[in-house]
């Protein structure tokens, strides 16, 4: 019977309501500070390489200037990103 009395007592034990935790309540903060005018300027769009010229670049040296371009792209992506966020509709893509 100890035994019968032990299973029904956890058994019970897991029919139990459980106590539901409520999240905390959500606060909204305005942020009033805009960066600086200088940080919200449009970027330059670079001018690309010569259509016309002709050049043999090493394989090891056509890597580093591809991994330059991409980073530099991103940069400039993200930068675009923020600067919108800030000024939707801003820095037109020229594109």
């Amino acid at each position: 019977m100890g035994v019968i009395g032990l299973i029904a007592s956890t058994t019970l034990q897991g029919c139990a309501q459980r106590q539901i935790e409520t999240a905390p309540a959500v606060i909204a903060v305005e942020v009033k500070d805009t960066p600086p005018a200088d940080l919200l300027a449009c970027p330059a769009m670079p001018a690309p390489f010569p259509s016309d010229a002709a050049a043999t670049i090493p394989p090891a040296v056509r890597s580093a200037l591809i991994a330059l371009a991409t980073a530099y792209a991103d940069t400039r992506d993200q930068l675009l990103r923020v600067i919108r966020w800030h000024e939707p509709g801003a820095c037109a893509d020229p594109r």
